[in-house]
């Protein structure tokens, strides 16, 4: 059987790529944060809106917090 290495290429060596080459390796974090602040924003609103319709609910009267254990038995 005969070799055939006519057709064999080397593939090239790439440059060693150091921290410098990238100086700007942070570049999007500052999208993360101002999505992390807006969605946490969002979600602290959302939360404290619950807690005030709860407790407009409270003051107004309409809905009664009962302990399992304090509950008349039907019957």
């Amino acid at each position: 059987m005969r070799d055939d290495f006519d057709n064999i290429r080397a593939e090239r060596e790439t440059p060693y790529r150091t921290v410098a080459s990238h100086p700007n390796q942070h570049a999007g974090l500052w999208k993360q944060i101002a999505i992390g602040i807006v969605v946490g924003h969002l979600s602290l609103g959302l939360i404290g809106a619950v807690v005030w319709m709860v407790a407009a609910q409270l003051l107004i009267g309409d809905l009664q917090i009962v302990a399992p254990w304090t509950a008349k038995p039907q019957g």
